[in-house]
């Protein structure tokens, strides 16, 4: 099954300069075989993403010294449990840090693969491995350059491109308001504008970053008038959002206005939303300094690098059980008389690169058949006898083919992803291919059904244990946000921010969950997440200077402590009647409908035991 994901032409392009300028630099050198090694050094153009430029350079220069990493412990594969080590300590390295920092696919795997053909590679004379990190260096170099080559045609486009993903996610939102894609809508608005909030943060771009303010303001006017309404916005609104996010991603293009839609007079709630999108237009228009932005806070790298170790994380898990995975593959292949069993633990990592223990089992059957059917690609390939300049060219089409399909069908990918590896292993080495494809087919399924064996036991419910608790902090967010509100507290802005964050991380252990074995049962645990996220979305809509009188954050404080205390396993705590809220029936009804869920739905504890 094809996924309908545009592909990443950026990606395609930088790659394929790169690989093209470091084989030629090997070829140039007179030593091709350098330009081999250093194309994984190259695998540092997959890491090119949407992000500013300091950031995007810092991101890159540390991608490209752990590739250089991973090859040079990569070679130290003399003793097998030599490699047991080495290979496990890129694993769990890469696999940590790339949690910690949210990177996105491919995430940790590279690093992976680099060690694991490294490991493939013959060490004589051994300062080869001297040549071969040097190699792999200068790669990442190219890579770095050629990512970082945008800088000289558009040094704002990073920065713009989260910004006006934002309008566009606001314009699905106003399309979505009423019907059965709202909720939906409103957690991909939000998660825009926390992506957006992080791509300006230190960033000189008041224009930008004022863009960003008022993206915050219509989306609180939109669940306002969510809480009034019941059905989508005029398709003359999402004809307004989507002028912004042009002209936000293209600002060359010649200004024109654009007309704004009738309202209902009298009515609070349009009048507040009509007035956003009129100041939008005008910072569009006339870009100034903003008079007041509120910091976002943003953690710094030793923050997020601590918060990947805590209790409540789940990268901690996902780091060990890649470790063990590795450990044990190395073992059991040699247990079992394989000579060189690099294959079998980077087929166990690649499995575990999935989110969830479905994923993972999906994973596990497409690796099976995307492996067989890439080690016949590769004896079509090998079978005829190709130059090491050949190889060179196979090796960055069959690499192109990979980045192509990797978005779309992992199972496809993973054909290019064998005869990739294969090829480099065989340009250097030119071992005898029909025995090696029928190696790598039975290392595949041993490292499959390692990978999946440690899925199904080491942590398999992680999400599903975290979630009661990630509810409770998110009620107790949101009670704080109200208290906030109603007392005119300097903190809302930034208790917005958190409450935004933590219903996305809400959801998304939710979705995680859902992939477990054996799964939630959606039916009883989403209307507690559909409460808690419509009455999250609705707090973060009031306006402080509407907000009265000061008794209404007094009668709700008891019930959403108890709420916030039943998800924590408090179950035997009595929660209190909602009280009337005759200014605010939205979320009076949104109260009744989580209080209901508390007391009627099965505990999430309870389906994951």
């Amino acid at each position: 099954m094809m996924r309908p994901t545009p592909p990443p032409w950026r990606r395609l392009w930088g790659t394929g300069l790169t690989t093209g300028l470091v084989l030629a630099i090997g070829l140039l050198l007179g030593h091709l075989i350098w330009g081999i090694w250093g194309f994984m050094g190259g695998f540092t153009s997959l890491y090119v993403h949407q992000q500013p430029f300091r950031r995007r350079g810092i991101t890159l220069a540390l991608v490209g010294f752990g590739l250089a990493a991973s090859m040079a412990l990569g070679a130290l594969t003399a003793i097998w449990w030599h490699m047991a080590l080495a290979l496990a300590l890129v694993g769990a390295g890469a696999t940590y840090f790339t949690g910690a920092f949210d990177v996105p696919l491919p995430a940790g795997f590279m690093f992976i693969l680099t060690a694991c053909i490294s490991a493939a590679l013959p060490l004589h004379p051994p300062s080869i491995v001297f040549i071969r990190v040097a190699a792999v260096l200068g790669g990442a170099g190219v890579a770095w350059l050629v990512g970082m080559s945008d800088w000289l045609f558009d040094r704002s486009q990073p920065t713009r491109e989260p910004v006006a993903n934002v309008y566009r996610a606001l314009e699905r939102l106003a399309r979505a308001l009423g019907t059965g894609r709202q909720s939906h809508a409103a957690a991909k608005a939000a998660e825009a504008l926390v992506t957006a909030d992080r791509a300006i943060a230190g960033e000189h771009e008041p224009q930008l970053q004022q863009l960003v303010t008022r993206g915050h303001d219509l989306f609180r006017a939109l669940m306002a008038l969510a809480s009034a309404t019941h059905k989508p916005l005029p398709e003359d609104w999402s004809a307004v959002l989507k002028h912004i996010a042009q002209r936000i991603r293209r600002p060359q293009l010649e200004h024109s206005s654009v007309p704004l839609p009738h309202i209902p007079a009298d009515d609070r709630l349009w009048q507040r939303w009509h007035r956003a999108v009129e100041d939008t237009l005008a910072d569009l228009e006339h870009p100034k300094p903003p008079a007041h932005v509120a910091p976002v806070y943003q953690p710094r790298p030793q923050e997020k690098l601590k918060r990947a170790l805590s209790p409540d994380s789940l990268v901690w898990p996902a780091v060990v059980r890649m470790a063990i995975a590795i450990m044990a593959s190395v073992l059991i292949a040699h247990l079992l008389g394989i000579a060189h069993p690099f294959w079998v633990p980077l087929t166990a990592a690649a499995v575990l690169q999935g989110v969830s223990t479905v994923v993972i089992l999906e994973r596990t059957i497409q690796r099976a058949i995307g492996t067989t059917l890439g080690l016949f690609l590769t004896v079509g390939l090998t079978a005829l006898h190709p130059s090491t300049l050949a190889s060179a060219l196979f090796i960055v089409v069959l690499q192109l083919g990979m980045l192509f399909f990797i978005a779309k069908n992992y199972g496809i990918s993973v054909i290019f992803i064998t005869s990739l590896a294969l090829t480099i292993i065989y340009a250097e080495t030119h071992p005898p291919v029909l025995p090696m494809a029928i190696a790598r087919f039975w290392d595949t399924l041993l490292g499959s059904a390692i990978g999946l064996a440690a899925a199904l036991t080491l942590w398999r419910k992680a999400s599903s244990e975290h979630l009661e608790e990630a509810m409770s902090q998110t009620v107790q967010r949101i009670n704080q946000l109200l208290q906030a509100i109603f007392t005119g507290h300097p903190s809302v802005a930034r208790l917005r921010h958190q409450v935004l964050g933590l219903l996305l991380t809400m959801r998304h252990l939710y979705e995680t969950a859902l992939g477990e074995l054996p799964p939630l049962d959606p039916d009883s645990v989403w209307p507690q997440i559909l409460a808690v996220e419509r009455l999250g979305y609705f707090v973060t809509a009031l306006n402080p200077e509407d907000a009265h009188p000061p008794e209404v954050a007094d009668k709700v404080r008891p019930v959403l402590d108890a709420a916030a205390r039943r998800f924590d396993g408090e179950h035997h705590i009595p929660v209190p009647r909602v009280p009337a809220l005759p200014g605010y029936p939205a979320i009076e009804h949104t109260l009744w409908d989580l209080l209901e869920s508390v007391d009627l739905a099965p505990k999430t504890q309870a389906q994951s035991s």
